[in-house]
């Protein structure tokens, strides 16, 4: 296969151990008859003398500076069977959505230090990973097993995690011919939490027996240290001398960080490393040490320095052969390798049945799990209550921001409907993201979709359409999920073509006050087209026109409802303009079912769909309209028209009838009714009449 690798370095061994680890894992990858390709972020600290390896014979080496120059690399990733990306890459969340927009192969994490990254996603810290991006890994490679791999995949998301340890190379580790130097050796960069556990079974007994030699070896510990003088310092250690150290010690010290010794399951590269040498090693304890090294028979443990000063005083060459067997038999590179092919085409097997098991039809007593976004909303609440008398088990996000918690009311006593409060500007909470790979269809709904609502705050309407989309785009590519965009008749701004019809590009203002709204939309259609074209999501758009019914919110600034709420409050009535704009008013169990046919359809091709009433009315007529179902008479006051305000409105649903065999069928003067009487009861009936008097804006 073709493999392509964005790791923190393979050509600098200083101070990390990635590169050593890269180094044997791929070698011995590439002798399986792989082709690799490692790309490598230029920094200053890994470059110039401490570059210790400049032309691999095992794969290819580049460097990139910035993150612009990965463009140039785009046609490799994106042709390759595989792509992983390491843990502590520099700006590796932004390396990460890279590598997931262009890959179409595998795209896998593989992360050195687990427990520290999970760690630091508990504080909020995304140096090199986000819970966003985590779903959009086909495969989580982990340093760790253990209980961490279901961890990773029911919190945070992972489609796939498998544990893949570091190995060593034996050809570069083995045991050497060399005197001892040194009764207990450490190789390891300085790190504050191990510190501790090196001052008590290194530094003591160091101090305790002046007579023993010792040594530290590794890059970056504070110059305030207290070193005994039988304890030599090395600065930097190379990998081409590591063999001859472990070989110079008659006992080697194995040190843990801190939330590897929680997780468990984490043996470290000097584990493997000291072992292939021969030399026996005192570790620290931890939950799994024994699926790797038999304490007592291939590796000693000691909590404190009595018990490493009497490991010393003890001989142990028995014990330092017996792990390097072990080591020989199952934690070479080779079997790093094998593992790592056999867990990349386990993944490539399974990336594309998920996605044909997703939109296949659910047998009967199935549930079909289906999230939807903003389904606490005028829209989304009718949508949800429609799915949920399907059969189908209903995930509802919503920040209610613009929604009516009321609207949760009746669905909240069905036993398969949840509600989940988050916004989806943000990362996606773990109660959707654990759920990823299991969801069959997603619907976004979620936006305020109303002038005075959008408008109150357009920085995050326009997040909302572009981050928001994108967090559910890539929940719907790593569950195999049908995705489904509810755009808007907005995107075609105040229209010069009438009706609109969806090849239409629209006359729209991209510097107004509507803009958030309608440009929003559009790069939110777009960005949905991308991933169906890249073959990332199975994606459908629907672009919905002016809709009303029950569950309105009374101060939307909708026409229709604006219109109910004044003539019910009996004050004036205010119309922007002089009326004569024109909407075309679906009611919303119609709008309801062209979503659920829309995304039920196999439709062909790169194209929105039209949703909408193509009955086209004034806002007078409305008015009239409603004015004749409440029975009522008001006085109206005209105001000028809003800013980049549309003067028609009508769609063009040709395509609705002839894909989804869809139109509207509730007359408008019956969907008033229904409309009216919902008012009267939910709204003046809760604010005994007091609406007082709300100026209209046409949606």
């Amino acid at each position: 296969m073709k493999l392509v690798v964005l790791g923190l370095s393979l050509g600098s061994s200083w101070g990390n151990g990635h590169a050593t680890t890269f180094r044997a894992l791929l070698r011995a990858f590439a002798a399986r008859g792989h082709d690799i390709l490692f790309l490598e972020r230029e920094v200053p600290w890994y470059s110039g003398v401490h570059r210790d390896l400049v032309d691999p014979d095992f794969c290819r080496l580049a460097y990139y500076r910035t993150l612009g120059e990965l463009d140039s690399w785009k046609n490799e990733i994106a042709g390759a069977d595989a792509v992983v990306v390491g843990s502590y890459v520099p700006d590796g969340v932004a390396v990460g959505r890279f590598v997931q927009a262009h890959a179409r192969g595998v795209k896998a994490f593989y992360d050195i230090d687990t427990p520290v990254t999970l760690a630091k996603l508990e504080r909020g810290d995304h140096e090199y990973l986000s819970p966003e991006i985590i779903p959009g890994y086909d495969l989580y490679l982990s340093f760790t097993g253990g209980p961490t791999l279901r961890r990773l995949e029911d919190a945070f998301g992972a489609p796939m995690a498998r544990a893949l340890y570091c190995s060593v190379d034996p050809q570069d580790y083995q045991p050497l011919d060399v005197p001892k130097r040194w009764d207990l050796t450490y190789l390891g960069t300085y790190s504050p939490d191990r510190q501790p556990t090196l001052e008590r079974l290194l530094l003591e007994p160091a101090r305790q027996y002046p007579q023993l030699r010792f040594a530290v070896a590794g890059p970056q510990y504070p110059k305030d240290i207290d070193w005994p003088s039988n304890v030599e310092r090395i600065e930097h250690l190379p990998p081409a001398e590591h063999a001859a150290f472990y070989s110079a010690s008659r006992m080697t010290l194995n040190v843990t960080r801190a939330d590897m010794i929680a997780a468990g399951w984490s043996p470290s590269v000097r584990l493997f490393e000291a072992a292939a040498c021969g030399t026996p090693i005192l570790s620290d304890r931890w939950e799994g040490i024994d699926s790797v090294l038999e304490p007592g028979t291939e590796i000693l443990l000691a909590d404190t320095g009595e018990q490493a000063a009497q490991a010393l005083a003890q001989p142990a060459e028995e014990i330092g052969l017996a792990a390097r067997r072990r080591v020989l038999s199952a934690h070479t590179a080779a079997h790093r390798a094998r593992e790592m092919e056999d867990h990349i085409n386990e993944a490539r097997m399974q990336k594309p049945a998920a996605t044909q098991e997703r939109n296949r039809p659910m047998p009967q007593g199935q549930e079909r799990l289906t999230l939807v976004a903003g389904g606490a909303g005028f829209i989304g609440s009718h949508l949800c209550a429609e799915l949920l008398a399907r059969g189908e088990h209903v995930v509802c996000l919503d920040n209610l921001q613009t929604a009516r918690p009321s609207n949760l009311r009746k669905l909240e006593e069905h036993p398969n409907f949840e509600f989940i409060e988050a916004d989806i500007v943000n990362p996606l909470p773990r109660e959707i993201l654990y759920r990823t790979g299991r969801f069959d269809r997603i619907y976004n709904l979620a936006c305020a979709a109303s002038p005075p609502q959008y408008q109150a705050d357009p920085e995050h309407t326009m997040l909302t359409c572009v981050v928001g989309t994108d967090n559910l785009l890539r929940l719907a590519e790593a569950s195999g999920a049908r995705f489904l965009l509810t755009s808007t008749s907005e995107v075609y701004g105040d229209p010069e073509v009438h009706p609109q019809r969806e090849d239409y590009r629209g006359w729209v203002s991209c510097t107004g006050p509507r803009a958030c709204y309608d440009e929003g939309k559009r790069a939110a259609e777009a960005m949905a087209f991308d991933f169906a074209r890249m073959k990332r999501a199975d994606v459908r758009v629907a672009r919905i026109f002016n809709t009303y019914g029950p569950h309105m919110h009374p101060d939307d600034g909708r026409v229709v409802s604006n219109l109910i709420c004044q003539a019910l409050s009996g004050r004036d009535v205010t119309i922007y303009g002089d009326g004569s704009q024109t909407r075309s008013f679906c009611y919303v169990s119609d709008m309801v079912d062209g979503l659920i046919r829309l995304m039920e359809s196999e439709i062909d091709g790169l194209e929105p769909i039209n949703l909408g009433n193509p009955e086209e009315r004034t806002v007078i007529e409305l008015l009239d309209s409603v004015l004749a179902t409440l029975g009522r008479t008001a006085n109206v006051t005209h105001l000028p028209l809003p800013v980049d305000d549309p003067r028609r409105r009508r769609p063009d649903i040709s395509r609705a009838r002839a894909l989804l065999d869809w139109q509207p069928r509730m007359p408008l003067a019956e969907g008033l009714i229904h409309t009216c009487q919902w008012f009267a009861e939910e709204i003046c009936g809760d604010a005994q009449g007091g609406l007082g008097s709300i100026s209209v804006a046409a949606e």
